[in-house]
């Protein structure tokens, strides 16, 4: 499944909710290595899970399944219903099992297609990400002194833009603030608002995208979680292999009537 949830760092040793985790919790070692995909080109790329208690999560219970889709951690897999109604929530259930069943149906990258196993959320539209001052990192709000450097600082914060249609959202809300070396992360984010300020202010979104394509890599290197595929996983029953993951033991399908019998059991949990 995606890794953002489990490489969330909330309950980890000095952090925000350290007090509900346990100290076997806190001890756990590093669950490997996985695959993700570079969101411009596809290519397969490998990640080594940090130790600490990241890298782990709770499958969640089967009681109910029908009402709870769209599925999967971040329920990116499946449509969504507004409505509580019971028709609403089969609408719903029924959509996101299938997908899940078969993962042919699952919607694919609207720019690498089915180079990869799934769909990547992007902007649909040139943005901005305002930051304010109390949310930045100690060491960038220590450079807002630097003259070379001050003029990237507004009144209230930093404003990072235009990030062009496309741009997948994780690659700037991954970045990780919890990063030890600070001056990588405050570089690297400088360097994005450099590349994106020397834009003229009638800028296209190809300069922008041109501007952009220099802090790729840059923004991987200190992203707290790469994996930007969000409706990946599940493949038990389908026959699938994600193409990355190649340490996964082929498993045989599911027939189609045994995929439909098990679409009906599960509704009756």
């Amino acid at each position: 499944t995606n890794a953002c949830a489990p490489l969330a760092t909330n309950g980890i040793r000095g952090n925000l909710w350290d007090n509900f985790t346990s100290d076997t919790y806190k001890n756990l070692p590093s669950v490997g290595d996985i695959t993700y995909y570079h969101p411009y080109t596809g290519e397969a790329r490998t990640y080594t899970m940090p130790a600490g208690g990241r890298g782990y999560t709770r499958p969640p219970s089967l009681i109910s399944a029908w009402s709870t889709a769209p599925f999967l951690l971040n329920n990116a897999l499946g449509n969504f219903e507004a409505s509580p109604s019971v028709d609403a929530r089969m609408r719903s259930f029924n959509d996101s099992i299938e997908k899940l069943l078969w993962p042919d149906r699952r919607e694919h990258d609207d720019l690498l297609g089915a180079k990869v196993p799934g769909k990547m959320d992007r902007t649909t539209r040139p943005s901005y990400v305002s930051i304010a001052y109390g949310y930045l990192p100690e060491a960038v709000q220590l450079l807002r002194a630097d003259p070379k450097v001050s003029k990237f600082f507004g009144p209230d914060g930093v404003e990072i833009g235009p990030i062009p249609a496309g741009t997948p959202v994780n690659l700037v809300a991954n970045l990780d603030s919890l990063l030890q070396d600070k001056m990588k992360l405050g570089g690297v984010l400088f360097a994005l608002l450099h590349d994106l300020r020397s834009l003229p202010a009638d800028a296209t979104d190809e300069q922008a995208r041109h501007a952009f394509a220099n802090i790729v890599e840059p923004l991987l290197s200190v992203s707290k979680c790469p994996d930007f595929i969000v409706n990946r996983g599940h493949y038990f029953g389908t026959g699938f292999v994600d193409p990355g993951a190649t340490d996964l033991v082929q498993e045989a399908a599911l027939s189609d009537d045994d995929k439909r019998a098990l679409i009906e059991f599960v509704k009756t949990f």
